[in-house]
């Protein structure tokens, strides 16, 4: 995306972000009380996305799970990737923070510590220099879909400090991000390049341990370059047409049908380009594991 395209006006900071998430989660409470489904994420990129984030754990040797060792949730929102760690990961703690107390206030009323994991939540900026967690370094650090919603540099920074401060030795982040060849800048995101996210988390103390790419028609086609009328276009017609045909569906089946068939078709092109592509260079989201240097 060219920057001169962008309306300078319309482009969020993070109080912006943050007034829209302080809705967004109210609302979602308000939908939870009575009894509707959840409207952020996607089931069909959890199907993809949650084997691999377990595989990786393994791979890489994290000691979390099965109640052991200790785990932040960076950006909790309305809980999807607090389930996924409380149901599959289960290790001893689970801490759930996000910038809003209307997330944090939601997930007290949905979650609560099992006999192998104690949870909490509570409201608190990743990006705030005098961020405490009580002295916690965590296992575990997941912060999916958070670091390209900061689009400050200042504040982009603080939070690598943060996030480097409270890892433990061993320990890893895990976050989702699209290192694409080029930045680029939409109302709510700032996509860094795969070069400046390098960059910046190795002058914080990080290295990149791993990359698995996970969802291709799942969410945004942002690990695409070049223009919006190119093949982000294509990609983006064909997450529009799932849309279509969900929002046609009513009965359960047919929709559990749709899910899968979306699962698949992203498990389908991830087969096929994992033997031919490195996953940097996947057309789509990435788990990124960084651990301390």
């Amino acid at each position: 995306m060219d920057w001169a395209d962008i309306d300078v006006m319309a482009l969020m900071t993070q109080p912006d972000i943050r007034e829209h998430y302080a809705k967004a989660w109210a609302e979602e409470r308000t939908r939870s009380d009575a009894g509707a489904p959840s409207v952020h994420g996607s089931g069909a990129e959890d199907r993809v996305v949650q084997p691999i984030y377990l595989q990786l754990l393994r791979d890489l040797r994290i000691p979390v799970g099965e109640g052991v060792g200790d785990t932040l949730d960076v950006g909790c929102g309305a809980g999807r990737w607090v389930r996924f760690l409380q149901e599959q990961v289960k290790p001893r703690t689970i801490v759930g923070i996000d910038i809003t107390e209307q997330s944090a206030d939601l997930l007290r009323s949905r979650h609560a510590s099992t006999e192998t994991t104690a949870i909490d939540f509570r409201a608190a900026d990743i990006t705030d220099p005098g961020l405490e967690l009580g002295g916690t370094q965590f296992d575990l650090i997941n912060i999916a879909n958070v670091l390209f919603h900061i689009p400050e540099h200042d504040l982009f920074v603080q939070a690598l400090t943060n996030l480097r401060r409270h890892i433990a030795p061993s320990g890893c982040v895990m976050t989702t991000e699209y290192l694409p060849r080029t930045e680029m800048r939409t109302p709510w995101m700032l996509v860094r390049s795969r070069y400046t996210f390098e960059k910046l988390i190795t002058q914080a103390g990080f290295r990149i341990a791993a990359i698995r790419a996970f969802t291709i028609f799942n969410n945004d086609p942002m690990g695409i370059d070049g223009p919006d009328d190119g093949a982000r276009l294509l990609f983006n017609t064909v997450r529009q047409q799932f849309s279509t045909i969900e929002a046609s569906l009513t009965d359960a089946q047919s929709l559990a049908f749709l899910t899968e068939l979306r699962a698949n078709v992203d498990r389908a092109v991830l087969a096929f380009c994992n033997e031919r592509l490195a996953d940097i260079d996947l057309p789509s989201q990435k788990l990124v594991a960084l651990v301390p240097a």
